[in-house]
């Protein structure tokens, strides 16, 4: 199997069972250290709901993603004027951006608009962007370049969020982000991927090496990058509801039931196959 990034070789790493009934194999590239799956047959029922009922992270996460996007394009794009969230599932990100003052608008051709009815990308005549984000949908392209080529025809800087593989290649056999349960997590990405897409589109990459990472054509000053990215502290994220939540807002002697819940969940599922 060839590498879908780079076109490199690739050898197996790892066998998951997808939706508790199909046995698939995991490439690694030799090359830029993409993992892909075997040809992804079982999409059809893994986006029977669009959104699953294992993302419980979803709230918690749009309040990071607002906090944490909002310096990002302060810091690296403070002339920016009109945005774009590219899959952007219920529109929770845009309705919240747009509070803030963000003139954000919404794209999804597979999930409904809850949120942000109004401002979608449709309801703009606006065909380019200073910014687009699109969060937690790397991992779910079948065809990265196509798919990553037409982000690039809305915007020439994108903001984007996607766990990196783990820096031991051992720990994919049991790696949270994989979701084999689920099955829509089928493109995984290491920042070596990430470089390589942004020599290819001709771009430059700015990374907390972790969740977040920036694609422009903007060389940001080190001074700046550093004052977004290296204020995370590196920890391993083992549960989805980990991802992206910092549990900082208030204090409290109560005990987030996130993981609990993210458990609980995950065993209904399994029970009822």
């Amino acid at each position: 199997m060839r590498c879908k990034i780079c076109k490199a070789a690739t050898h197996k790493i790892s066998e998951q069972l997808i939706l508790q009934k199909y046995q698939v194999a995991y490439h690694q590239c030799k090359t830029c250290h993409f993992i892909q799956t075997d040809q992804p047959f079982w999409l059809a029922e893994s986006y029977e709901n669009v959104i699953t009922a294992l993302d419980i992270g979803l709230i918690n996460r749009n309040i990071y993603l607002q906090k944490e996007i909002s310096k990002i394009i302060d810091l690296f794009f403070p002339d920016a004027n009109i945005m774009l969230d590219y899959g952007g599932g219920y529109g929770m990100f845009v309705r919240m951006m747009r509070d803030l003052g963000y003139n954000f608008f919404r794209q999804d051709s597979y999930c409904q608009n809850l949120f942000a009815n109004y401002f979608d990308y449709t309801d703009t005549a606006s065909k380019k962007y200073d910014v687009l984000t699109t969060f937690e949908v790397f991992e779910h392209l079948e065809d990265p370049l196509t798919e990553i080529e037409k982000m690039f025809t809305f915007s020439d800087n994108i903001i984007f969020s996607t766990v990196l593989i783990p820096a031991d290649i051992k720990e994919f056999e049991t790696w949270w982000y994989v979701s084999p349960l689920i099955g829509q997590h089928i493109a995984f990405y290491d920042i070596k991927t990430l470089q390589y897409l942004a020599d290819k589109f001709g771009k430059k990459l700015y990374s907390n090496n972790q969740n977040l990472h920036v694609l422009t054509s903007h060389t940001i000053e080190a001074s700046i990058v550093n004052r977004i990215f290296n204020t995370h502290k590196k920890s391993k994220l083992k549960k989805i509801i980990n991802l992206f939540c910092k549990n900082k807002q208030v204090e409290s002697s109560r005990t987030s039931l996130l993981q609990k819940d993210y458990e609980f969940i995950e065993k209904t599922l399994i029970a009822k196959k």
